[in-house]
């Protein structure tokens, strides 16, 4: 599978069961990365991708039945647990810190995943949002 997270700059995803921060533009670029592909999310994330036309798989157990080829949005899920299955993560980092209770419990460098590619873009909330790719 194919797991896509947004990060600050301390690995945080959640602060308070909340979204750290959003972007219209880093959602147009996932739903462009994915549009040929299903997009499976938690209820949490719902409001973020639909009526966007997306083939979404909604489940709050998305990650134990995502397939091989699914990319998996994940905001407030352990990813620890599926390790073994993820064959690409992209992380899209908000250059920023902020408050967070909830962190990414991987690093892909640790796990000798490969950085393929490495992207900034000008979101609509952010100067600048980066995106990694990284592959096995």
């Amino acid at each position: 599978m194919k797991v896509i997270v947004c990060l600050d700059n301390n690995g945080g995803m959640m602060f308070n069961n909340r979204r750290q921060s959003k972007d219209r533009v880093l959602n147009a670029d996932v739903l462009r990365m994915t549009e040929r592909s299903r997009l499976c999310i938690a209820p949490f994330s719902l409001k973020l991708f639909e009526n966007s036309g997306a083939n979404l798989v909604c489940d709050e157990n998305f990650l134990e039945r995502a397939e091989d080829t699914d990319y998996c949005f994940v905001e407030n899920k352990a990813l620890a647990p599926y390790v073994d299955r993820i064959e690409e993560l992209v992380v899209y980092y908000w250059n920023r810190f902020y408050p967070t209770d909830v962190s990414v419990d991987i690093d892909p460098h640790a796990l000798g995943f490969k950085c393929v590619s490495i992207e900034e873009f000008e979101g609509s909330s952010h100067e600048k949002i980066t995106k990694e790719i990284f592959r096995r």
